[in-house]
């Protein structure tokens, strides 16, 4: 029998885990439909597969950055949609998610850019170089960062994950290449290896961060 000081059951799951989701799915389709329509608008006119597949995982990236920082700016708000304890977590490690919220963004400029490079996008070669190179070393400074700043359980969940992505690096692009080396498929793209190490990094941190229980509803 529930009393009067108990929550009920469903209400953390519909506040962590329902509203956000339906808020993220959201998001997250309104921004690859934006995305879709300026790509195939007259600005630029069609990209090639994996231009597109890029661009999308670059405003993946950026959406996903947008959350932390937003998140972390207002810790009354992000309390509402991250999965932390309280407002007061997000003060507490501020500074290590601004950080890695900077970095996500810095990624997802990087690989947006040189997706949207000309020839066959609007970005001048130049300038998708700067950006593109600018962003993958800056994000990987504010990593340092990020992972100087990190605890204990922080700093063995980026080990792991950095493991792990090494691994599925070398499976998935390994057994890619040695497909396209007999013949069997297209051998990969220079965009379409930049992209598979995004996506790769966060299917690591997910399978990381999940068998340690951090992906449970606070």
């Amino acid at each position: 029998m529930m009393t009067e000081q108990e929550t009920p059951p469903s209400t953390p799951w519909l506040r962590k885990l329902v509203i956000p989701g339906l808020i993220g799915g959201v998001a997250g389709f309104t921004a690859s439909f934006a995305l879709m329509r300026f790509i195939d608008s007259e600005t630029v006119g069609g990209l090639d597969t994996s231009a597109t597949v890029a661009a999308l995982v670059g405003a993946l990236y950026l959406l996903a950055a947008f959350s932390i920082l937003v998140g972390t700016a207002n810790p009354g708000l992000g309390a509402r949609f991250l999965n932390v304890e309280d407002a007061d977590e997000l003060r507490e490690q501020k500074r290590v998610l601004l950080y890695s919220g900077g970095a996500m963004l810095l990624w997802g400029i990087a690989l947006l850019a040189l997706a949207l490079a000309a020839p066959d996008g609007p970005l001048p070669q130049g300038v998708a170089l700067v950006l593109g190179g600018g962003g993958l070393v800056l994000g990987t400074a504010f990593s340092v960062l990020v992972y100087r700043g990190s605890d204990e359980l922080m700093l063995a969940v980026n080990l792991e994950a950095s493991a792990l992505t090494y691994g599925l690096v070398l499976l998935v692009v390994g057994f890619w290449a040695m497909l396209a080396h007999l013949g069997y498929v297209t051998g990969p793209q220079p965009l379409d290896l930049l992209t598979t190490f995004y996506v790769l990094v966060l299917v690591a941190s997910f399978v990381v961060i999940g068998r340690r229980g951090m992906l449970a509803i606070r």
